[in-house]
Formats: C-alpha cells, structure tokens, sequence
C-alpha cells in the first residue's frame, strides 16, 4: 500500500512538472499556435507545418527554435498586456491616430503581394509619419516569416497572430509602431487590387454615365471588398454595374481569366447623389389648390430622395392632388391637369350633329386627359356611352 503511494504521488509530481513546462512554453509567445490558415477559411494547415512556416529564415537555419530570453520575455508579456488592456495601436477601418511632429508608425495592409521566398515588411507595410529613410529602407527590407508555399492562393493570418509574428520577428519596439489590421491577407505572386484602386475603378468606370446626367453628380458611401487578388498578371477585374442612376447603385466585380471565362465574382454598392434644381412649394400649398406661380420656389436639391420625377416646370394650369409642405420638392404625381377630368367628376356632354346640339349631365367613369375617350354615365337613364374630353368639365360627343 505505502508503495501504491509512493508510485502515485511520483505520478503526480511527473504531470505538473510537464504541466509547468507546458504553461512556460506558452508564455515566451512563440509560434505554437496556427497562424496561417486558407482566406477561405476551409481549412487550416497543421501546427508543425506552421512552426516551421513561420519561423524566421535568420533562426529556421539555426536549427531548432531557441528558448526566449528572459527581456525578450518580459517584452512579450508587456505587449501581451497592452493588448488585452487595449493599449496598443490597432488600425480600425477608415481610422489612423494623429502623430506628433517627428513621430511615425507602420501601417499593416489588410492584403498584400510577396514575390519571394520570405516575406519582407515592405511588402505589407506603408510608413506613415516622419520615419528616418535610413530606419525605413533597413526594415522595409526585414526577413518576417516564410512565402505561401502555393503561388496564386492567398493566405490568411488574424489579428492577434499577426501582433505575435511582428513581435517574434521585429521585436516589441518596432511591433509596438505597427498599426495592425483586422487580419492579413497575403498571396505569392499574382496581383491584389485593395479597396482604394478599386474605388478608383469604379469613379473612372461611371463617370461618363454621370457626365450626361442633369445636374451635379457624385458618388459616396462605397461599399467595395477589401481586396481582390488575381492568381497571375493575365487575369483582370471588370466591372458590371447595375442600373445607374440616383440611389444606391449595385456593383459586380467579375475575375476573368486571359480567355475572358469569368472565375468568380464579388459584389459592392456606391451611392449615387444626383443634386438637381427643382420647382419646390414656396409656401404650404392644400390638396386641390391651383397651382400659382406665387407658390413656386426653385430649390438645389438631391434627386435620390424622390419617389418619383421631380415636375419640369412645365405645362399647365395645374391643381395640387395632395397637401404640400413648403420647401417641399414637386413631383409629377403631385400634379393634375385642370384640363383633365377625374373620375367620378359630374361633366356636362355635349353632343352635336348638323344643326343639332344637345347638352346633358354625366358622370365620368374614368380619368382623362384632353383629347381622350372616356366611358361615362348618363344620370337620367344611368346609360353608358364613350364621349371625348375638351376641358376640365365638358366631353363630346359628334
């Protein structure tokens, strides 16, 4: 029995010796966990795929990956609670922090190209600031981690692996300096168009639609991929938008391959504002008042927000068919003619034939423009018969 003892206890003492080990491991930050996984996140590659994938070319040829030292530790759980305290500098979309005078920071591009074996911080980060080109050229230069293994299939690591690979290979100083995506995307060859080229693309690709438009067009609000990358130089981006005009515009970018068959497409919006000068109501004008030109104002206003077509200014005498606010743009559909006849409206009929002219009371049964035939109803003998309009308040027949 005191042997079972013996043996357990010996057991025990094994198990949280390795487990000190294990928990020390994970401390120095080394690359123990996958970093590098598909963009399309199918898959992941395998843990000592990615050691050795990630291990820096200048420590990969030393052989086997050394222990941190004691400061490079104490940097690494510094930065650790930086992070997790939120204090060190993340790039958050559409957002950079303001420098003082003198300093600088690494911008890290969400997608980028590399064309060798190891990837090198030039290729996926962008100075910003007052950095000394003798420090940039020296870490523009700077060996990080090794190339996708597969030209043309890009490659995905997340933010929080991102900072690790960073700090392994540049150390906490200049990692501290690097304004970090959500995650990276990187690709061995081939082509990327990020979201500022194809912003231009598209400005380029609708300005002679917005040329011909009335009024002053611009285009806001573009929500476009991050990225796009092309497998190799023959392949190109088109462009297919949907219908142009004012309002939110949908966009289809269509990779195609050098013999035009398209391999994917990926889909974006951009608003359209069309700004446009148009009859608005100078005052509060009611449901049935005739329009007057004391109750017309012309305003600058953006032609996205009608439901329909703004009226031209043209044409007349017109009656209001519903309240209007004043500054409130005119449409078409707020108009009626007062020419016109409106269904239910009582008309007089007017028949004439030779020397003989009669006139009567009838009911319109539909609505009608001068020169249209309507149905309406006689309300003596409640007949139907078809009659032409003349005015607002006769129809004819001859």
């Amino acid at each position: 029995m005191r042997f079972l003892s013996m043996a357990l206890a010996l057991l025990i003492a094994q198990f949280c010796i390795f487990a000190d080990i294990e928990v020390n491991a994970a401390s120095t930050g080394l690359f123990s966990q996958p970093v590098w996984q598909d963009s399309d996140r199918n898959h992941r590659r395998s843990p000592p795929q990615i050691i050795n994938q990630l291990t820096p070319p200048q420590v990969r040829a030393g052989g086997n990956l050394p222990l941190a030292s004691d400061a490079q530790s104490e940097r690494q759980a510094k930065t650790r609670n930086m992070l997790s305290g939120a204090a060190a500098p993340l790039l958050k979309p559409g957002e950079l922090p303001m420098l003082e005078e003198g300093d600088w920071r690494l911008k890290i591009l969400p997608a980028a190209i590399t064309r060798g074996e190891n990837v090198l911080l030039g290729e996926i980060a962008t100075p910003l600031g007052e950095i000394d080109p003798v420090v940039w050229d020296n870490l523009k230069n700077r060996e990080l981690w090794v190339a996708p293994p597969q030209e043309g299939k890009p490659l995905q690591i997340n933010r929080s692996k991102l900072s690790q690979a960073l700090r392994q290979a540049l150390g906490a100083e200049y990692a501290g300096r690097c304004l970090l995506p959500t995650s990276l995307v990187i690709q061995r060859g081939g082509v990327v168009f990020r979201a500022d080229d194809l912003r231009s693309y598209v400005v380029k690709s609708l300005a002679p639609q917005m040329a011909a438009m009335p009024g002053e067009a611009e285009l806001t609000d573009f929500r476009l991929p991050e990225y796009i990358f092309l497998a190799h130089n023959q392949q190109r981006v088109q462009l297919e938008p949907g219908k142009v005009g004012a309002g939110r515009i949908p966009l289809k970018f269509a990779v195609q391959e050098a013999d035009g068959n398209v391999l994917r497409r990926v889909s974006g919006t951009v608003n359209l504002n069309l700004w446009i000068t148009a009859p608005a109501a100078a005052r509060p004008i009611n449901k049935g008042e005739t329009l007057t030109p004391d109750a017309i104002t012309f305003m600058r206003v953006n032609a996205n927000q009608f439901k329909d077509l703004p009226w031209d200014g043209q044409g007349g005498p017109w009656q209001v068919v519903r309240a209007l606010a004043s500054g409130e743009p005119i449409l078409q559909s707020d108009l009626a003619s007062k020419m016109s006849i409106r269904r239910g409206n009582v008309i007089t009929l007017v028949y004439s034939r030779g020397n003989v002219r009669m006139q009567i009371q009838v009911e319109a049964l539909a609505d009608g423009e001068p020169g249209a035939t309507i149905p309406v109803r006689n309300l003596q003998t409640k007949k139907q018969i078809y009659a032409t309009v003349k005015d607002g308040s006769t129809v004819e027949i001859h």
